[in-house]
């Protein structure tokens, strides 16, 4: 066999480059390994940002449906930026934007938040607009307590000796109507299928109680409201006004109804929801007043009720014409005639009540508390009670504010005896109960559990309210005289 010959300058030239793609081809994998370290100047900067929403420090319920949105000065590359995020504790993020506007960066949440947590949301790299450096930025927001249970709208018999208030399990479509007795602390279910929200009161001689059940009618699809009265000595329900009537005097049927008596309990006025964004929205509403026996209904000029003036005239609130679409409602306070035969009339004009949340009055009728409500842009529009309170004067036919100078303040309750308000604030990141006296506010409780919807006893000495610090909402009694619960 004749073997091939090589000359030396060929196989010395084959052993080079095998060797030099040896040796290059380590070097490669190595430098994929240990990366170099980027100095700060080469690190990717984001622009200044504009604006956070939401831009307050707690976020209301529902928790499955919260979403953030970053407005920077320039468009941001995606990639980036959602390197230069986290929230602690951690969660799941997905980032978006659209062409119409870059700069807006929406930060969809893929799980639902804890309950009573506090959240960090943290912003790597951020370019300060006005000294030219990089910054981290951290926004902390606290989550609304959501418990097995949500209990609301406590309401004071006339002897001090029982409370009766709204339950709403987890998860339920309706609620439930519960009394509790303060001697001996035994609580008992009166009724349940009410709706939520809702609201319950009693009658002025504490024989009866008002309350909206949701029932099934043979032609609708699903449950509608009815007015119901509840005999405590029989234990027995009452129509007083049926879903069929309340169909009746509207353009189409109410999918909730709230109600109160009148001072002398011989009226009741009826406030019917028909539709819209949320409960505290502009939406459709329509007003009546009804017989406590269910006769004479009648509707009446108003789309909110405020307050009862005298026996036969109440305060009512009606969209301003002039009110914005920014999810800030406007609203004209007018007295309405009960019998609807005159024409209301007009007393805080211009939209001077913005956001009407709830309505707390004097026994004298001339002095009204008024609380508000704020939406944000979460994902799904939520309401956020309590953006300010104001007093009305009725007297002197003025409206001023008042509260804290931080947080929110919900859930005003005029004392039955001296011109004395309690309500809620989250000035400290949790609920808790205030009392406003001459212009001077006092803290009454400081726990790290959330107290809402305080109310009066008859005789102004104590307050019942709902509070969370068992571990789930329950009615709890401070004692102002002795400050024990």
């Amino acid at each position: 066999m004749i073997k091939p010959q090589y000359p030396y300058s060929i196989i010395l030239m084959m052993i080079i480059i095998f060797l030099s793609a040896f040796i290059l081809g380590g070097c490669s994998e190595i430098e994929k390994k240990n990366p170099v370290n980027t100095s700060s100047e080469s690190t990717v900067v984001l622009p200044p940002l504009d604006r956070v929403l939401p831009d307050d420090p707690y976020l209301f319920l529902p928790l499955e449906h919260v979403r953030f949105l970053l407005t920077f000065t320039e468009e941001v590359d995606l990639a980036v930026l959602e390197e230069s995020i986290s929230f602690e504790p951690k969660v799941d993020f997905r980032i978006r934007s659209f062409n119409r506007s870059p700069e807006e960066i929406y930060l969809n949440l893929q799980e639902k938040l804890k309950s009573d947590t506090l959240y960090t949301l943290e912003l790597r790299n951020v370019q300060n607009e006005f000294t030219g450096k990089t910054e981290t930025l951290k926004f902390t927001y606290r989550t609304e307590f959501k418990g097995d249970k949500q209990i609301a709208n406590p309401q004071w018999s006339q002897n001090g000796e029982e409370i009766i208030y709204m339950l709403h399990p987890d998860e339920s479509d309706t609620a439930e109507l519960w009394k509790k007795s303060l001697k001996d602390g035994n609580e008992q279910l009166l009724v349940s299928g009410l709706s939520w929200p809702g609201r319950v009161s009693w009658s002025p001689d504490c024989k009866t109680i008002l309350y909206t059940k949701m029932v099934t009618q043979p032609v609708e699809r699903y449950p509608v409201p009815e007015v119901r009265l509840l005999d405590l000595d029989r234990m027995k329900e009452k129509v007083v006004v049926s879903a069929s009537e309340l169909g009746k005097i509207v353009d189409f049927g109410p999918f909730n109804v709230y109600s109160w008596w009148s001072p002398d309990g011989k009226k009741i006025a009826l406030q019917l929801d028909l539709g819209g964004v949320d409960a505290h929205s502009d939406m459709i509403r329509s007003m009546a007043v009804v017989d406590s026996d269910g006769r004479d209904l009648n509707r009446v000029e108003g789309q909110i009720f405020v307050g009862w003036q005298d026996d036969v005239s109440l305060l009512v609130l009606k969209t301003h014409q002039n009110f914005n679409h920014s999810h800030s409602y406007r609203y004209d306070l007018f007295l309405a005639d009960a019998y609807g035969k005159e024409a209301a009339r007009l007393l805080l004009g211009e939209g001077q009540i913005h956001n009407f949340d709830r309505a707390s009055q004097s026994d004298d009728f001339n002095t009204i508390v008024i609380g508000q409500w704020k939406s944000l842009d979460t994902g799904k529009m939520f309401k956020n009670e309590g953006t300010n309170l104001f007093v009305y004067d009725g007297t002197q036919n003025t409206l001023t504010p008042f509260g804290l100078d931080q947080g929110y303040q919900k859930h005003p309750a005029i004392s039955p005896v001296e011109k004395e308000i309690a309500f809620t604030s989250n000035k400290d990141g949790n609920w808790n109960l205030y009392l406003w006296k001459n212009g001077v506010i006092k803290q009454l409780t400081n726990d790290p559990a959330h107290e809402l919807y305080p109310v009066w006893s008859p005789k102004g000495d104590k307050i019942a309210f709902v509070s969370s610090r068992s571990g789930s909402e329950e009615i709890w009694v401070l004692d102002l005289s002795t400050g024990i619960f």
